[in-house]
C-alpha cells in the first residue's frame, strides 16, 4: 500500500505540471486571426488599384528599340465587390505597340506571377477548404485538415500559430502531386500584424517575398515587393524582381472592363 500511495502522490505532482492541450472552436481562431492580423479582404475592401513598377520589366522593355519613348504601363487591379466572390486580381500593361507580342508575353511572365500575392487573402479560406480542426497546447496552435472529398484539391494540411501574437507561422499543403510549404514572419502595421516575408517551397524551388507597406486611407498596402527564386539549396535562380506600388486607390470604381 505504501508503494502505491507513493506512486499516486508522484503522478499527481508529475500531472500538475503539464498543459492539456484543448480544442478551439474554428470560428473563435479565424475571429481571432481576423481581429489579429491585418486582412484587407476581411476589413471591407472591394477595390484596389495601384501604378506599378519593376526592375526587371524596365530591362526587358529597354532591349526593345520599338518600345522607346512610348506610354507603356502597369497597373495592379483588384476587385471583390460580392463578399461570397473570390477577389480577382490581375496586373494590366498598356502602352505595349501593336506587332511587339514578345514584349507581351514577357510583359505577363514577369507581372503575372506576383498579382495574387499583392493582397493576401486569409489564410483560413485555406482552411476552410479542409475538414479542419485546431487545438491549443499552452501558446501553440495546432491546426490539421484533411481532404473533405477523395476529389478535393488538399488532401492534408497543417499550420501553426502562435497562440499570443496569432502570427501563422508556417502552412503545409500536401496536393497529392505535390507538397507546398509556406512559412511567414510578421511585422505590425498600426497595431494589427502583416506580412513581413513570405517563404513558398515548392517541389523544385522556393520563392521569397519582403513585403513594405504604405498607409492608404484605413488600409496598409504594398509600396514594395521584393521576389527572389531560388533553388532548394537556397541558391539565386535568377535577379532579384523588385516591385514598386503607387498611386493607390481603395474602394473607387475600376475602369471599365478591367475583368
Amino acid at each position: 500500500m505504501m508503494i502505491r500511495t507513493s506512486s499516486l502522490a508522484l503522478a499527481l505532482t508529475f500531472a500538475v505540471g503539464i498543459t492539456m492541450a484543448e480544442d478551439l472552436p474554428l470560428p473563435k481562431l479565424y475571429k481571432s486571426l481576423a481581429d489579429k492580423n491585418h486582412y484587407p479582404v476581411a476589413e471591407g475592401l472591394t477595390s484596389a488599384q495601384a501604378d506599378v513598377k519593376c526592375n526587371i520589366f524596365d530591362q526587358v522593355v529597354a532591349a526593345f528599340p520599338d518600345a522607346a519613348g512610348k506610354p507603356i504601363a502597369a497597373r495592379f487591379l483588384w476587385s471583390r465587390p460580392n463578399p461570397q466572390a473570390a477577389p480577382q486580381m490581375k496586373i494590366a500593361v498598356s502602352g505595349i505597340p501593336e506587332g511587339l507580342a514578345d514584349l507581351t508575353n514577357r510583359a505577363n511572365l514577369v507581372f503575372t506571377p506576383i498579382a495574387e500575392f499583392v493582397i493576401p487573402s486569409p489564410p483560413y479560406w485555406t482552411i476552410e477548404q479542409t475538414a479542419a480542426k485546431a487545438t491549443l497546447d499552452g501558446n501553440k496552435i495546432t491546426i490539421t485538415g484533411d481532404a473533405k472529398s477523395p476529389e478535393a484539391p488538399i488532401k492534408k494540411l497543417t499550420a501553426d500559430v502562435d497562440g499570443a501574437s496569432y502570427l501563422l507561422s508556417k502552412m503545409q499543403l500536401d496536393l497529392g502531386q505535390a507538397q507546398l510549404v509556406f512559412e511567414m514572419t510578421g511585422k505590425d502595421l498600426g497595431g494589427k500584424l502583416g506580412v513581413e516575408t513570405e517563404t513558398i517551397t515548392y517541389p523544385q524551388y522556393k520563392r521569397v517575398l519582403k513585403f513594405e507597406y504604405t498607409q492608404v486611407e484605413t488600409y496598409w498596402m504594398p509600396s514594395k515587393v521584393t521576389l527572389d527564386n531560388l533553388g532548394l539549396d537556397g541558391k539565386q535562380l535568377e535577379p532579384t524582381y523588385v516591385y514598386e506600388f503607387s498611386n493607390w486607390q481603395v474602394n473607387k470604381p475600376l475602369p471599365e472592363g478591367s475583368f
